[in-house]
């Protein structure tokens, strides 16, 4: 484990943390995980902890505990081993992440199984998920929108949401990628595909809408092919 001061200080908030979930009634497994997991914990880091819970409701709460004198936010996920088995084989990437790749706290045969669950899912890789005729469309018209914005102070806001909310985690699924924190994207792509990394820094760096706005569509024909409209219309859903 790492010796900085934001992982020392986490890791002696633990057993406080761990005693308070602990006796939360129908609490009987726990797990460690996030960047403080890992070792990688930094100044802004909390305690990410996952819990399992026997009935059938799932919660989560956030409170406060103290690593060698210092405040330490905890956020707790609550939830029946059903629920997450269900997560995992659903390809859940945040689930599937967490359960292979935490760090026991409290012990139990349903947390151990888990664990297995998610690390055979995580290591066979996620099925690649096709772009919908519906995500196209939407993502398309968000880089037009980025057009009519251009010279706009407000396009920065329109490129990074299009790339956040859409681009992203449509290509990470679309490629059969485990998603991964936005602050790894860029290491990430450079080992999984250079020209989307060369394309997302470019994006990221420019100084001008003009330069971002090319770098946004340059990104987005990673995706789609071409900026076209195509026809195409959403399932239809019964009303209320």
């Amino acid at each position: 484990m790492s010796s900085t001061a934001p992982q020392i200080r986490l890791e002696a908030a633990l057993p406080e943390a761990l005693g308070r979930i602990a006796t939360t009634p129908g609490v009987y497994a726990a797990l460690w995980c996030g960047s403080a997991s890992r070792g990688e914990a930094n100044e802004y880091s909390d305690l990410d902890i996952h819990a399992l819970v026997t009935g059938d409701q799932r919660w989560r709460s956030h409170f406060t505990v103290h690593g060698n004198g210092q405040p330490v936010p905890v956020e707790v996920f609550y939830n029946p081993a059903g629920q997450i088995s269900s997560l995992i084989a659903q390809e859940d990437s945040a689930s599937v992440a967490m359960y292979a790749h935490g760090r026991v706290l409290l012990h139990h045969p349903d947390l151990t199984g888990l664990m297995r669950e998610a690390q055979a899912r995580y290591e066979a890789g996620r099925t690649p998920r096709s772009v919908t005729a519906e995500q196209r469309f939407a993502l398309i018209e968000e880089v037009m929108d980025g057009r009519a914005q251009v010279d706009d102070p407000a396009h920065v806001l329109t490129a990074m949401t299009a790339v956040s909310r859409r681009m992203m985690p449509l290509l990470y699924a679309s490629r059969g990628w485990w998603d991964v924190k936005r602050e790894h994207w860029l290491s990430d792509l450079e080992r999984r595909d250079a020209g989307v990394a060369t394309d997302l820094r470019r994006l990221l760096e420019a100084r001008d809408g003009r330069s971002r706005q090319a770098a946004l569509e340059a990104l987005t024909l990673h995706l789609t092919g071409n900026l076209a409209y195509e026809d195409g219309r959403s399932t239809p859903q019964p009303v209320a």
